[in-house]
Formats: C-alpha cells, sequence, structure tokens
C-alpha cells in the first residue's frame, strides 16, 4: 500500500509534520494537496503513530492491520469485483456510498490490536455525493477511539460541511524554484535538476532517481533541443528522424514522453527561444494536448507509429 522511496521525508513534510500535536489531534482530518507532493507520508506518520502497539508497521505496509480500513485505488478495484457482479463499474474511480458503508460498520466495531480504529480515504475527491453524505453523518457522531483520514488531490472539493467537521492540512504547490533546489539537493549529478519539467512533482522526480532514468530525461531534452532548433539545414530530414528514433527508444512511459514534450515546447512558447512562429508552436502544442486528452477513448494504439507521427509534425 505505502510506497517508500530511497530518501526520506520531503523536508517540506518534515515541517509539517513536525507542527502536527498527536495530543490534540482531531478525530478527523482531511489532508489535501496536489498529487505527489507528499501527503502519503504524513498519513502514513499518523497511521503509525495512531496505531503504535508491536509489529503495526508491517501490518499496516502490507493493509492487513485489524484496525485500518484503507479506501484507495488497491481495495476499490477489489470491492467492485466482489460487488459488481457485471462488471458495469469496474473501470470507475468514483467512490461508491456501499463502500463507505462498509468502512463506517467497520469502524463502528470494537478494535481488535490497537486502542484506536483507522479509516483511511485516499482520493476523496472521488467521493460520490451520496458517499459524502453517508461520511458526514460518522463525521458528526465519531466512534470513541477512531480517527478518519481523508486525502485529496484537490483543494475544497468536499461538501464544506465535511470541512467544518475536519482538522485541514493544507499543502501548497511546490514552486519550480524550491522543487529545483530539493532536487539539486539530492541528485549525484547537480545539473540534473536543469531537465525536470514544470509538470514534474517530488514524488515523480523521486521514482526517477529511484528507477535511475534520469539518463532517459537528458536524452529525451536533448534530443528535443536538436528537433527545435536544427543546426544543419541541408540533413535536415535526416537528423530528424534519428532524434525521433532516439525518443522513441527511450525506456520511459509513452504519457511520460508526451508531457515533457508538450511542456518543452509551452517553455519555448513563454521564453521565445526559437525562430518558430508563436502561432505555428501554439498549434502543435494544442494537437498534442487534443491526443492526450483522447487517449481514454482509444482501445488500441501503436505507440510508435504514433509518437513518430507527432514529432514528425514539430514546425520548423
Amino acid at each position: 500500500m505505502w510506497k517508500t522511496y530511497k530518501m526520506k521525508n520531503f523536508p517540506w513534510i518534515d515541517e509539517k509534520i513536525s507542527s502536527i500535536d498527536l495530543n490534540n489531534l482531531s478525530h478527523a482530518l482531511i489532508i489535501e494537496g496536489q498529487e505527489g507532493v507528499g501527503k502519503n507520508q504524513i498519513s502514513h506518520h499518523l497511521i503509525n503513530e495512531l496505531l503504535s502497539e508491536k509489529n503495526s508497521k508491517n501490518l499496516i505496509k502490507n493493509n492487513s492491520h485489524p484496525d485500518l480500513f484503507c479506501i484507495n485505488d488497491e481495495t476499490l478495484i477489489s470491492y467492485f469485483q466482489r460487488e459488481d457482479k457485471n462488471k458495469l463499474k469496474a473501470k470507475t474511480k468514483k467512490i461508491p456510498v456501499g463502500f463507505i458503508r462498509e468502512a463506517i460498520d467497520f469502524i463502528m466495531l470494537k478494535s481488535g490490536l490497537s486502542k484506536n480504529k483507522i479509516l483511511f480515504i485516499d482520493r476523496a475527491e472521488n467521493l460520490t455525493i451520496s458517499s459524502q453524505n453517508a461520511l458526514l453523518k460518522t463525521l458528526e457522531e465519531p466512534p470513541q477511539n477512531t480517527y478518519i483520514i481523508i486525502q485529496s488531490n484537490r483543494f475544497k472539493c468536499l461538501n464544506q460541511t465535511i470541512y467544518s467537521r475536519c482538522q485541514l492540512i493544507h499543502l501548497n504547490n511546490l514552486s519550480q524554484e524550491k522543487l529545483h533546489n530539493w532536487a539539486k539537493e539530492i541528485l549525484k549529478d547537480k545539473s540534473d535538476n536543469t531537465i525536470i519539467p514544470n509538470y514534474m512533482t517530488p514524488k515523480k522526480v523521486s521514482q526517477h532517481i529511484e528507477v535511475g532514468s534520469f539518463e532517459e530525461l537528458k536524452i529525451l531534452k536533448s534530443s528535443l533541443n536538436k528537433l527545435f532548433y536544427p543546426l544543419d539545414a541541408l540533413n535536415i530530414d535526416v537528423s530528424k528522424g534519428e532524434e525521433i528514433n532516439k525518443i522513441i527508444d527511450l525506456n520511459l512511459d509513452f504519457i511520460e514522453k508526451l508531457n515533457y514534450i508538450i511542456d518543452f515546447a509551452l517553455s519555448l512558447l513563454k521564453n521565445d527561444k526559437t525562430k518558430i512562429h508563436p502561432v505555428r508552436l501554439s498549434d502543435f502544442i494544442e494537437q498534442l494536448a487534443a491526443f492526450r486528452e483522447n487517449l481514454l477513448d482509444i482501445n488500441t494504439l501503436n505507440q510508435r507509429y504514433a509518437l513518430n507521427h507527432l514529432l514528425l509534425k514539430i514546425p520548423n
């Protein structure tokens, strides 16, 4: 359930955790902030502190603690496989009221191993209106020694009455400067922080560091520079094909490549660092963005062909 990285807590999360007084903790908390900024680390810390009995850490890590009920992507899939016999809702991300009622029934039971019981809800922005209403009743009259920890990737997306019943832990979006400064401290090659795109979160940076894929990002940026700034006009088609093949062969996720290309083109548009006419560059970005938006509707996709086709449209 809990993904751990080689580095420990992000420093801004360490500061936030140190400011939380466990002795005066509300029975219900909302932790909100952009995806990948470190919300899981706060939740993980709180759950470990509240369920602090011997052997609890391993049980929590494996999502098998008898006093912890988790609603996340993994358990939501299991719920639909169990309850939705026709598999009509198997692909939805919405958290149904039936799952919330199941969670509420759980926390009403007497604790088994620990003094406390915890209900953890991830991606609370996916709670349906009915689910929020069912949860609200429990928030108004919570069982003794019960804690409800709610995580959301969106700000102020729930029923306002829910917010009034919860302690709010708000994580601001990390500025690009702060992200780069943090990355510079932990990267072996300090210059690697210049290849971090604007959309990348601390979590994503951590993942790239852990799997050692920053070299792939370097190649991607280098190839894009050559595609957008061709030095030899006479051999432009040859060099363009070579660089496109390099990008296609990179061991990076297709969406990752697409996001990086869009971000790279946007940075050129904003900084006026290219001779490409801004209207043509804007049209190219819009085409990529539209393709990305429609990806979910494409059942089968030849990624190599699609990437080649899109990159050949880079305006010169």
